[in-house]
């Protein structure tokens, strides 16, 4: 009962959002109208203009209209994709046994094991996988895109710090440079939603793989239990043409093909954080299989571990900082939206949103649980979401 009851309200709740979207946008063209018309009179006076008859303002709300629907078609199609990158990586990370269904565990390299990974906090896993997004969602002209397996990583981590801390660090991008070195680069494409962005984001040579840049789709929300979800998936913006032949460029386009950080309280103690992170990456430039594996094997008994102790670094040494703004009144004034900070820098993407805008899942609702115990099982049930008001 309560599940259909929740599906029938998130059904009302969207219903809701489309209406308030639509009074939004016909509020907002009635106000450009109205000035565009007094700038026009304003004009017309000095004989700048032509008459009100030899405008054409109904083809103008025509355009307007068909821009706004567009728009919601394209946030519509956002939001699937958040669902969907979700739920595969809930499954991935908190159902299935971590070393199950083809997952290797990774040890950390041996002389960095000391600095990286002394404590065993991190454990991270490897496979190689194709790319699971949806068809129309994958890149046109990419030749090898249905034939080679990419390299998929979860991780599992622990951090000496609150998790309002943590929360803290990781949204502020001024911190990037503290925790994760193969980021030299990025940007805000668009805002699609106050929870959800595309980001450009560039990184550095690593070994002979050379300097890569990725277009990301990028959305965060809460889980009632105050669990933070931020999930990525690689998308194309005509803002940002990517180079896809290695050499042909200062960067070549990579893509980071879907991934997902879940940031939560550690249930036996509440001044540490646990993360868990699934990042699933094609390198592009057309890298042949045996190069992949090469360069992968080279990093992942690295790169994984020493992210981890970096963040655990910079948040046991973080001060708090407040970043309250008109921005954060206007999000706490939105119901279903919570004004905490959220974001994090990644391979393939960075996404911060210091002042909140992530939506707060429905109270009744249900999700996966985390669980960081091979042997305790969980119920696997439809999750929920709490669409914008």
């Amino acid at each position: 009962m309560s599940n259909i009851l929740g599906e029938t309200m998130l059904e009302l709740r969207e219903m809701r959002e489309e209406i308030i979207s639509l009074r939004e946008e016909l509020h907002a063209v009635k106000k450009r109208l109205r000035d565009e018309e007094d700038e026009e009179r304003g004009q017309r006076s000095l004989g700048r203009l032509p008459s009100d008859g030899e405008l054409d303002m109904d083809g103008f709300v025509e355009e307007e209209a068909e821009q706004s629907s567009g728009k919601r078609s394209r946030k519509r199609d956002f939001d699937r994709i958040s669902k969907e990158v979700e739920k595969w990586a809930s499954n991935i990370l908190f159902e299935e046994e971590r070393t199950g269904n083809g997952w290797k565990e990774i040890s950390c390299n041996n002389m960095m094991r000391k600095k990286f990974n002394r404590d065993g906090r991190t454990q991270v896993y490897l496979k190689w996988m194709s790319d699971s997004r949806d068809e129309q969602d994958r890149e046109s002209g990419i030749s090898d895109k249905n034939s080679l397996d990419y390299p998929c990583i979860k991780c599992y981590a622990t951090i000496d710090a609150p998790m309002e801390t943590v929360c803290s660090f990781l949204s502020n991008e001024e911190t990037i440079p503290i925790y994760n070195e193969l980021v030299v680069d990025h940007d805000d494409i668009e805002e699609i939603t106050p929870h959800s962005k595309i980001t450009w984001t560039k990184m550095p040579k690593v070994l002979f793989v050379k300097s890569r840049d990725f277009v990301t789709f990028c959305s965060h929300r809460w889980w009632r239990d105050g669990t933070q979800v931020i999930v990525n998936q690689a998308c194309e913006h005509d803002d940002r043409p990517g180079v896809m032949v290695e050499g042909q460029g200062d960067a070549t386009r990579g893509f980071a093909l879907r991934g997902a950080n879940f940031i939560s309280k550690d249930p036996n103690d509440p001044d540490k954080t646990r993360i868990s992170i699934l990042a699933h990456a094609n390198p592009g430039g057309g890298l042949p299989q045996w190069a992949m594996n090469t360069a992968v094997n080279g990093v992942v008994q690295i790169e994984p571990f020493k992210l981890f102790h970096k963040i655990n670094e910079g948040a046991c040494n973080y001060q708090h900082q407040s970043s309250a703004s008109s921005q954060t009144a206007h999000v706490n004034s939105l119901p279903g939206r919570s004004a905490k900070p959220a974001g994090i820098a990644q391979l393939g993407y960075t996404c911060f949103w210091p002042n909140g805008g992530g939506l707060k899942e429905l109270p009744f609702s249900s999700h996966p649980k985390q669980s960081w115990d091979d042997d305790e099982e969980e119920d696997n049930d439809e999750d929920a979401y709490n669409e914008d008001e």
